[in-house]
């Protein structure tokens, strides 16, 4: 099963997304979006939101490349004025890579690169690198569930 595009993958994977839409479609691979995460009822977190860009590349060899960065805050700042109740934080060089492999299966690189912005609690950094293990398992269970 492929993903129709970035928005409906987080969506399926992530429960912390709670807005997302697209700005702009550069291209039929190239797009930017804007994505608010957290929920504001939650004590001493503010929420974020990243504008970024998402690319996405199908190899000759069947590999899907997805390269997903924000854009620079001044670009940004002009595509979509930053909302008050939420703190712009950057999302560096991130994506990930699907391999099929010979086996009918597949291989998935997620990589991260975060920089949130603003000042979290500590207990929620620590929650948040659990959650990076749980968004794997999703990945895997909505791979599974495609077969």
């Amino acid at each position: 099963m492929a993903v129709a595009n970035a928005i409906d993958a987080a969506k399926q994977w992530d429960p912390d997304l709670v807005e997302a839409n697209y700005i702009k479609a550069l291209s039929n691979n190239l797009s930017i979006i804007r994505l608010r995460f957290g929920d504001a009822s939650k004590p001493l977190f503010k929420n974020r939101e990243f504008i970024v860009y998402e690319r996405r590349e199908t190899m000759d060899d069947g590999t899907l490349v997805v390269a997903v960065a924000s854009l620079p805050k001044e670009i940004a700042a002009g595509l979509q004025p930053k909302r008050s109740n939420s703190i712009r934080g950057l999302l560096l060089q991130s994506g990930w890579v699907v391999e099929k492999l010979e086996d009918d299966s597949c291989l998935v690189t997620y990589v991260v690169q975060l920089d949130p912005a603003g000042w979290l609690p500590k207990c929620f950094v620590n929650r948040l690198n659990t959650k990076l293990v749980m968004i794997i398992d999703n990945l895997k269970k909505l791979a599974q569930a495609c077969r």
